[in-house]
């Protein structure tokens, strides 16, 4: 590899060369399954070529969004052979703003875990602190933009897998409105839970991203809604979203709302309970129901050459290949069948209305909490529970708690990374009514300004949309 200074070379390949020098650095985090060297230097050099290297920067994309000439692997040996031919259009419209991938990051196996400790590929090291595990189902992604390696990176989120490595790298994270953003040429999961997401070290950053997937944009200010002088409402949980927290994020939690509490804000009660009652209900049967059809399809389209019970039986994560083979193929013995999944997409149509309720009842901007209850633990040791306040519990469900139950709503919801003294990183949550992405990228830069300076920070009223380069 070429160092960052040779005679000769433009800003794209001075970007890219750094990129992989970064990479190189910190090789040890395992952020990616596919790095592409020669394909992201070939294609820094033909955007050098025509003048318009400048505007370039460098973006990791997770292995179960498809890039082009890349292998779309999933994290998962029954997919190491598939070589998509054309982009994801959410890669496409990023390439357009200004991208070079520069390759496809490390996942928890086919997006159904929260660590990123991959029998296959290896475990995802944080980028805050690469002895403890990434978080996923994103880790790889998050590790990637966390340590420096590239401006920006794509993760997919289904339960939480943008905002939980977002949190624990202490990066920013968009899991955007259900259907906000295209999902063809991604690695289905769950067809109604699945998205795109980015993650980012700013947030104008991600409201940028935002803007070139989505194709929303405006100059000057973005059009939120959101007036540089009002009083923001921010709803604080009464139940289960701020309960049994773990110390360090106890702490951080508490300074956030008093910080808030002490600003231009108003912090408005709201009861949670019910919507953690839904999610029970619906979340996962979701998933379970969903999985087998919708992967099922994707690899007809794709003429990967295998079935969904052929990926399954090749999965390495026992637990993952265990729960997929048990409750989410129909010859499953714990498979519940299409009246589950019909009452599971009833209960997720409740528990939207039941949100909208709040936000209409309530008048709050966003719901507040933490994104995790617990901080990122190390590697290879709690991959199935983790200790929290004197006991033991499941490591999945823990992490998942705050975010699946937004998620299985298909609201947006942005992390946003707490100040912490001597702890691993700590993310905030806040998540917006159906629907308002852009207002809620907003009050998350009111939020985030409030948290760090201590002001109304004018700055935090809009949403730059500028190349995040």
């Amino acid at each position: 590899m070429v160092g960052p200074g040779t005679a000769g070379r433009g800003p794209a390949q001075e970007a890219v060369a750094a990129a992989l020098e970064r990479a190189a650095a910190v090789a040890h985090l395992n952020a990616f399954i596919t790095l592409d060297a020669e394909g992201a230097g070939a294609e820094a050099a033909r955007h050098d070529r025509r003048g318009n290297g400048a505007r370039r920067w460098c973006l990791a994309v997770k292995d179960n969004i498809h890039v082009a000439g890349l292998p779309n692997t999933a994290g998962t040996p029954g997919l190491a052979g598939f070589v998509p031919a054309t982009d994801a259009p959410v890669v496409a419209a990023l390439r357009a703003a200004g991208a070079i991938v520069l390759g496809k990051t490390n996942m928890h196996e086919l997006a159904l875990g929260v660590t990123s400790g991959n029998p296959t590929f290896g475990a995802v090291g944080n980028g805050a602190d690469p002895a403890l595990f990434a978080g996923g189902s994103s880790g790889g992604t998050a590790a990637a933009v966390a340590s420096g390696i590239v401006d920006a990176g794509l993760g997919t989120d289904t339960g939480g897998s943008v905002g939980i490595p977002a949190a624990l790298n202490g990066i920013y994270g968009l899991r955007p409105s259900a259907g906000r953003y295209p999902s063809a040429g991604v690695t289905p999961l769950s067809v109604t839970r699945d998205t795109p997401g980015p993650m980012a070290r700013t947030l104008d950053r991600l409201g940028a991203l935002d803007a070139f997937v989505t194709g929303r944009f405006l100059t000057g200010r973005t059009g939120t809604g959101l007036p540089p002088d009002r009083t923001l409402r921010l709803g604080l949980p009464r139940h289960v979203f701020t309960e049994d927290l773990e110390a360090q994020v106890l702490a951080a939690w508490e300074a956030a709302v008093d910080r808030l509490g002490r600003a231009r804000t108003v912090l408005v009660p709201v009861d949670t309970g019910h919507l953690v009652e839904y999610d029970a209900r619906a979340g996962m049967h979701l998933v379970l129901g969903e999985f087998a059809a919708a992967l099922d399809r994707y690899l007809a389209r794709h003429r990967v050459g295998r079935g969904t019970a052929e990926v399954v039986d090749a999965a390495a994560d026992p637990a993952v290949a265990e729960l997929l083979r048990t409750a989410a193929l129909p010859a499953g013995p714990a498979y519940a069948g299409p009246a589950a999944l019909r009452g599971a997409v009833a209960e997720r149509r409740a528990m939207q209305a039941a949100y909208a309720d709040l936000f209409a009842v309530s008048g709050v901007d966003a719901i507040l909490s933490p994104t995790v209850p617990v901080c990122a633990r190390p590697l290879h040791r709690h991959e199935e529970s983790l200790p929290l306040n004197g006991r033991e519990v499941p490591t999945f469900a823990t992490l998942i708690r705050n975010t699946s139950p937004s998620a299985t709503a298909g609201l947006p919801s942005v992390t946003v990374p707490l100040p912490v003294d001597g702890s691993p990183p700590v993310g905030l949550q806040l998540v917006g009514p159906r629907g308002g992405d852009r207002a809620l990228l907003a009050v998350a830069a009111r939020v985030d300004a409030l948290l760090r300076r201590g002001d109304g920070g004018g700055g935090g009223d809009g949403v730059p949309v500028s190349s995040p380069r």
